[in-house]
């Protein structure tokens, strides 16, 4: 390789993963790591500016042009953009499910039992995750990767682990629901839409680095291993190349995620759209430019999904330099909190604004962090906030939800299965405006507890994650330290 330098031991123990046509893959997309770098430093000068000035984030001016197409956003909010049609499977998602394929430290046997879960679930679409809650130690990337792949071809070690944890499965189902609920585990496989959420730009790969010692994208790594790997056998099963891209900020950093996917489908000869990609709505910065970013993906976006602690936690750093900006705590914050509404009902105005063509795009709810596991009572208690949540999100527009755990899937779905709408495009919640009123909505408090008590939860889970963390566990059972004994309150999947 003349432009990337690869630890030779991972070269040796993952020639399955770093293929031939994959190393050609990263070396055709290595002269795009410097645009990833510089788009890091301005990211972090902007947080700076911020800081020190104490500005507030605000729309951009009309006139600002977007990415090398140079699309100017006065255009765009005039629908002269271009974005994905929905392919098939892709249309009905209800339910979509989001954990790591691998776990950390475990043998093949017991790492690949996620995606055997994940797969026979009964999910629409299960986000196999490569940021938020894979284990960044050791070589679990890499794992995660490998896992997908066997899982991607039904390798005989997958279909052997699938076979046993459809019993597994079926046992506690005919415990909690009294019925089973897999029918024929080889047919369930391919019921679900395999996704895959590739690290932030912000991250970088710990096991390829430039040949100059520069650090190397995470972003381009996990892009070129997923697809390279898996597009012929997606392909040939007629489903679509699918991922989920986290962290995004800006309209410009879109950009180059497009050019981005754009290069490698010229690189293996695919048709520019071929892969398909949702946005999660994470950092409040990319709440002020939804349509922008959607525009800047072009026929790459089908969608964008809204979570809740994530976009929290980004709004109290994007605010960090006001000094009057105290969120309360943070049970109070609903997805009908005053700022956590307004950034809802904007992405769901950005996803049902038509571009040139008419598309509309989706809207994927937030996730359900519940599990049920505990006491009845607590169960009982969880699961009925559960659903309301789900109906409240069904009613406000979303296509489908998010659930943190396979055992969630038979809970939630029936919300979506009882309206039977494969999915709410085009549904009309008005145009969005750009206001000095929109500005300040999206960071507007309201009155709620803000206590000791909730500092001190903050603290007993932060140290619960550090704990899990470090072990390799970045999805993690939590709950806040008040409640440990108490069957009643149940773990949230973190």
């Amino acid at each position: 390789m003349s432009q990337l330098y690869i630890t030779p031991e991972r070269l040796l123990t993952y020639q399955d993963i770093y293929t031939d046509e994959v190393l050609q893959a990263l070396e055709a997309l290595a002269p795009l790591n410097a645009k990833q770098k510089a788009l890091m430093e301005e990211r972090n000068q902007r947080r700076a500016d911020r800081i020190a000035n104490k500005t507030l984030l605000d729309f951009l001016p009309e006139e600002t042009c977007i990415g090398p197409d140079h699309l100017r956003v006065a255009d765009i909010r005039l629908g002269d953009f271009e974005c994905s049609t929905i392919p098939e499977d892709l249309q009905r998602q209800w339910i979509q499910g989001t954990g790591p394929a691998a776990k950390p430290n475990a043998p093949l046997e017991s790492s690949i039992r996620n995606v055997a879960y994940a797969l026979l679930s009964g999910a629409d679409g299960w986000m196999f995750d490569g940021e938020d809650a894979l284990g960044q130690i050791n070589a679990m990337s890499l794992d995660n990767q490998r896992n997908l792949k066997l899982a991607i071809n039904r390798d005989s070690k997958f279909l052997e682990i699938a076979e046993k944890v459809s019993r597994e499965m079926n046992k506690w189902s005919e415990s909690f629901f009294g019925k089973p609920i897999i029918d024929d585990w080889k047919a369930q496989l391919d019921f679900t839409t395999l996704i895959f959420r590739a690290r932030g730009l912000h991250l970088d790969d710990r096991h390829i680095a430039m040949e100059n010692g520069e650090s190397f994208s995470a972003s381009i790594t996990d892009l070129t291993l997923f697809v390279v790997n898996n597009y012929k056998a997606l392909q040939a099963k007629g489903s679509s190349i699918v991922l989920y891209l986290p962290k995004i900020q800006t309209a410009q950093e879109a950009a180059f995620w497009n050019t981005l996917l754009s290069t490698l489908e010229t690189h293996l000869g695919l048709a520019k759209g071929t892969i398909k990609c949702y946005v999660l709505v994470e950092q409040l910065e990319a709440t002020y430019q939804l349509l922008e970013i959607r525009a800047a993906l072009g026929l790459h976006f089908v969608g964008f999904n809204t979570g809740r602690w994530d976009y929290i936690n980004a709004v109290a750093d994007a605010m960090c330099g006001i000094d009057d900006f105290i969120n309360p705590n943070i049970e109070s914050i609903t997805m009908t909190y005053a700022y956590m509404g307004a950034y809802e009902d904007r992405v769901r105005k950005a996803v049902n604004t038509p571009d040139q063509n008419g598309n509309f795009s989706l809207w994927q709810g937030g996730m359900e962090p519940n599990i049920p596991v505990g006491s009845e009572a607590g169960v009982k208690a969880s699961m009925e906030k559960a659903l309301a949540g789900a109906k409240r999100e069904q009613a406000a527009g979303a296509s489908g939800k998010w659930v943190a755990h396979w055992k969630m899937v038979h809970i939630i779905r029936p919300v979506w299965e009882k309206i039977g709408e494969t999915n709410q495009l085009g549904r009309e919640f008005g145009p969005l405006t750009y206001t000095q009123e929109d500005q300040l909505a999206l960071i507007t408090l309201e009155d709620a507890p803000l206590t000791i008590r909730g500092g001190r939860n903050l603290l007993s889970v932060a140290l619960q994650y550090g704990n899990a963390f470090l072990q390799g566990f970045q999805a993690a059972a939590l709950k806040p330290a008040d409640f440990f004994g108490n069957d009643d309150i149940l773990y949230l999947m973190e």
